[in-house]
């Protein structure tokens, strides 16, 4: 898995034509990514691929400082709460859609009742859960009130959302079912082209309403390999990349051009196990599986030390995380033990479908190797992003590795309804777990107001996650950028992604 400086020089030499030319850096921001983005529609995108581009587009009502940990306005200029279901929002004046259109209220309410209508958006299982589609009341042109079904602690949380985008409605009729193609936000970067697996051109948009972006053009280099994103970065045709290698990240930050940039973990990389498989619906076994990896092993052999062994299904980056939780065990006996107690029988033949990124393949690698060891065989399958996310639907699977954040709301309600929650089985919910004790805890977390009572809820909840065990916690990788070392403003990581890369300048 490790490369050696001479393979990269070599690859370098090899592939230097095959990469486009950056612009002119002083027009063009040149981003390197390691996984293409599913869609950018964020109402049916479930990707951190995904959001990193969409964030560049679309804009929420509210937001969440990425320092403070605060609510700070957006779309909305202010809000306030009227009772426990019923929400005011105030929306800014004179801001304009890509397409010139001003956004209203009547904007405001299309995109958040889209976004419970379960044949428009994929979040419908879960954001239906708390927003009232029938609901909703504009008060003028630029005051809209929200009200939810029944009591929702964390609703302004939800708000932050990428499914929360702000949509224009004239251009989403329009667009009808190519609103994926045809991306129209408020954000500081509008939509020009998209070459699939290749590359996704955005330009400024002149109109923002906010801080206009420091550079005319953005553009994302779609570069999977690490070797060919590590030498667009190295050779100047990329000034900023996502997701270093740990393994050449030392090597890259003692050069006198370029540096890495280390941002605390905002993702959990984990290993889903289908509770629907008949191979895997005794927890016994998903739990034996859990057993039989050593995950600080696998941390360093794929992250270098880069990361961190995280004690379950909840980062520390959540509104609430039980510190004194200990990582689950590597004990291959009681692995065998529990395997032997289902009575499946060995060895267990089971498939692992991955993204085509290195890192997931690395760890899919690692988890079969570990397997084998207490008498399971594990076929890895690798999938580009689009055609993962479709087929997953499918529920063929037996195991996946995916991340998921606390970029989007670092409230574990909105983590854990997203991912285990029954309504989303087959969507967000790819482990299709469908348990009503864990419905039920989601249910009292949400509807839950006071503070202090919900986070007896989330321990509640947490031991039962745990008992069933749809999910095993592999790592909390940090983020690992890369920058040109002119290139300023890539110290102001928010949410563990550099939003809005329009403050990057040179």
């Amino acid at each position: 898995m490790k490369k050696s400086f001479l393979v990269l020089a070599l690859t370098a030499a090899l592939c230097a034509c095959a990469l486009p030319a950056a612009a002119d850096p002083k027009d063009t921001l040149v981003v390197g990514v390691n996984v293409d983005a599913k869609n950018l529609d964020p109402q049916n995108s479930v990707d951190t691929a995904s959001f990193s581009l969409i964030k560049q587009v679309f804009e929420p009502l509210v937001t969440v400082d990425g320092k403070t940990r605060e609510l700070v306005p957006v779309l909305a200029e202010k809000w306030e709460r009227l009772d426990d279901i019923t929400y005011k929002f105030y929306l800014r004046k004179g801001v304009k859609f890509h397409n010139g259109e001003e956004l209203t209220a009547d904007d405001v309410v299309f995109s958040l009742k889209r976004a419970t209508d379960p044949t428009q958006s994929v979040y419908a299982g879960s954001s239906g859960k708390f927003i009232n589609p029938n609901g909703f009341e504009i008060i003028d042109k630029y005051t809209v009130i929200v009200r939810t079904n029944g009591p929702v602690g964390s609703f302004l949380a939800h708000m932050k959302h990428p499914y929360a985008s702000i949509f224009c409605r004239k251009a989403v009729e329009e667009a009808g079912s190519d609103v994926s193609r045809r991306p129209i936000g408020t954000g500081p970067f509008k939509f020009v082209s998209w070459n699939k697996g290749e590359k996704l051109t955005l330009t400024r948009f002149d109109d923002y309403w906010g801080k206009k972006a420091n550079f005319k053009n953005l553009e994302f280099l779609i570069l999977p390999d690490e070797s060919s994103r590590v030498i667009a970065l190295e050779t100047g045709k990329a000034d900023f990349i996502y997701a270093v290698p740990s393994s050449d990240a030392e090597r890259i930050d003692q050069s006198d051009k370029v540096h890495v940039i280390k941002g605390p973990s905002m993702v959990l990389m984990h290993l889903g196990l289908n509770t629907q498989s008949p191979k895997l619906s005794d927890p016994r076994v998903r739990q034996a599986i859990d057993y039989a990896l050593d995950k600080r092993v696998l941390n360093q052999v794929v992250y270098q030390g880069n990361s961190e062994v995280p004690a379950g299904p909840l980062l520390p980056a959540h509104m609430w995380y039980p510190k004194d939780a200990q990582p689950w065990p590597f004990d291959q006996q009681k692995a065998k033990e529990l395997l032997a107690e289902s009575g499946v029988k060995l060895p267990l033949e089971l498939n692992l479908w991955v993204i085509n990124a290195q890192e997931r393949i690395d760890l899919a690698t690692v988890i079969q190797s570990m397997l084998a060891q207490v008498g399971i065989n594990v076929n890895v399958q690798v999938f580009e992003n689009a055609v993962f996310e479709e087929k997953i639907k499918s529920g063929q699977h037996d195991m996946y590795i995916i991340t998921w954040g606390a970029q989007t709301t670092r409230d574990p309600s909105f983590y854990w309804q997203t991912m285990l929650y029954s309504k989303a089985a087959g969507t967000t919910n790819k482990s299709f777990t469908k348990n009503p004790e864990i419905d039920k805890f989601i249910d009292e977390s949400i509807s839950t107001l006071e503070q202090e009572k919900r986070f007896e809820v989330f321990a509640k909840l947490w031991d039962v996650i745990q008992a069933y065990h749809p999910i095993v916690a592999l790592a909390l990788p940090n983020e690992l950028y890369g920058a040109r070392r002119d290139l300023k403003g890539t110290e102001d990581l928010c949410d563990g992604k550099i939003n809005y890369l329009g403050n990057l300048h040179y």
